[in-house]
């Protein structure tokens, strides 16, 4: 009866792994992240090469949710072998083409997706990152927040591409970020979103 328990156990999860809506984590090579600081941003620099330097999130929110969750399963790092894009911490090198967002199921299309970079050195912490770029202390950076393309199938791939492509043209992708240091990052993407939206209900009510 416990072999069976077991075996039901392993099979679920299993089954739950593989339902799984999957996204392409990294980035491509049309849209490198840069590093900059205050004052430069006419000139952005290729984020450094160096492994672990950076470390990159993902952040997911399902439905109608407004707000949105990190997903610690998996963290990206800078990578060595082109300097710009998110690479397995594994190796510093492999894309992470492949990446699993916890319930969901492959082909669902309501997922509201952002990725934030901030400097290694503050772990997982993205919030301390965020307060540690205002003080010139570390760098950090964040894409908006979208509602992302129909997700992947199986953990097996291939991954939804959430990355623009070469034209850069389509609204529910990401582009290129910069990471700053030494300045204050701006609000959060989806409180501006909210202040855009009601902003519109007033002018239509005035109207």
């Amino acid at each position: 009866m416990k072999k069976l328990m077991v075996t039901i156990a392993l099979v679920a999860a299993v089954s739950l792994a593989y339902g799984q809506g999957t996204v392409q984590f990294s980035n491509g090579a049309f849209y490198k992240i840069s590093t900059e600081t205050t004052g430069n941003s006419a000139s952005l620099a290729p984020a450094a090469d160096t492994a672990g330097l950076f470390s990159y999130g993902l952040f997911y929110g399902i439905g109608e949710s407004t707000s949105l969750t990190l997903l610690t399963s998996q963290f990206g790092v800078n990578s060595t072998v082109n300097t710009g894009l998110i690479a397995s911490p594994a190796d510093n090198a492999t894309p992470l083409n492949v990446v699993g967002i916890p319930g969901t199921t492959g082909g669902e299309a309501d997922v509201y997706l952002q990725v934030a970079g901030w400097s290694a050195s503050y772990g997982s912490n993205w919030q301390a990152a965020e307060t540690g770029a205002a003080t010139g202390n570390g760098y950090f950076g964040e894409t908006p927040v979208i509602l992302g393309p129909a997700l992947g199938a199986a953990v097996s791939g291939p991954g939804a591409v959430i990355w623009q492509l070469s034209s850069g043209s389509n609204p529910n992708l990401f582009h290129a970020f910069t990471m700053f240091t030494g300045i204050i990052p701006e609000p959060s993407t989806m409180a501006l979103a909210g202040l855009g939206i009601a902003s519109l209900l007033i002018f239509r009510r005035r109207k």
